[in-house]
Order: structure tokens, then sequence, then C-alpha cells
């Protein structure tokens, strides 16, 4: 559970958010770009990563709102039968919460994803902050899996986009 003992992070001057002391951050590089890594203490397993984006809004009136929402809809993957548990709702007082699972298969490994994304207006772009919690399909469920997503929602549901 997140409380005294967390450690504040920051992610390219776009969301801030608390996580355990005990969990190590790190830096990834995927296709040319910075991502950040958070590794849970043993005996857990996973990993969690995060990008951020800032998008120019589109033309009109709601043009932030608009980008928002296309963004959430675009992040839990209608169309893609590996996602499950899709969900789009408002997120604080302007902003938009995005949430999906999804398993994949790669070189004979099945992992599950878990996926956040968190946005909301910020001197007029969109800015959002995209989480994923990847971990061996064979250990989801697991009581450690399980406490580690609560922890997880609720610190990602309580971060700060800047």
């Amino acid at each position: 559970m997140t409380g005294e003992q967390d450690r504040v992070f920051e992610w390219n001057e776009v969301v801030r958010f608390r996580l355990p002391a005990d969990w190590r951050p790190d830096v990834e590089e995927h296709e040319g770009h910075p991502v950040a890594a958070f590794h849970p203490p043993a005996p857990a397993g996973g990993t969690l990563r995060l990008v951020t984006d800032r998008v120019a809004p589109k033309d009109g009136p709601d043009g932030v709102t608009a980008v928002l929402r296309e963004m959430a809809l675009r992040f839990v993957r209608p169309d893609d039968q590996r996602a499950s548990d899709r969900t789009v709702e408002p997120w604080g007082e302007e902003g938009v919460l995005a949430q999906a699972v999804m398993v994949t298969e790669e070189d004979g490994r099945t992992d599950a994803h878990y996926l956040w994304l968190v946005g909301a207006e910020r001197a007029g772009m969109a800015a959002v902050a995209m989480f994923s919690y990847g971990l061996p399909a064979i250990m989801d469920g697991d009581e450690s899996c399980a406490e580690t997503l609560a922890l997880l929602d609720k610190a990602i549901k309580s971060a700060e986009i800047l």
C-alpha cells in the first residue's frame, strides 16, 4: 500500500506519482525512445513501464477534450481481440482514465499486461501518461500479483498530470 515509505517519481515533466520506496527505477530504450521502468522487490514479478506524451488539440472549442477522448479510445484497443476489461471514464474534474488488460504471446511466452492511461489538459495541450504492468501470464492471479495490481491501480489513479 502506498504511504509514508513511498518515493515520488516524475517522468518527462508530464506526470508525478508515488510507489513504495523499494521499487527499483530504471530507464529502458524502446524504438529509440526512453521508457521509465519500475521493478517491484522480490518475490513480486513483472515490470511497470511508463511513457508520456503531449498532443496539440484538434480544431474547435473542445479540441483538447476531443484529443484526450480519441487517445483513450485508441488506448483500450477496441478492435484487438487480445484486449479485455476495457474502460474509459472521467478522471478527476477534467481528465480521462482508460484501462484495459491484454494477453500477448511472443517467442512461446504468454504475458499479461495491465494498461492505464491518465490524461488531462495542461497549458492548452493534451498531456497523457501511459502505464503498462507486464508479467508472465502464469503469475497472473497469484496473490502477490493481486496485491501489486491493487497498489498500482491506486498509485496511478492518484497520479498528478503536470
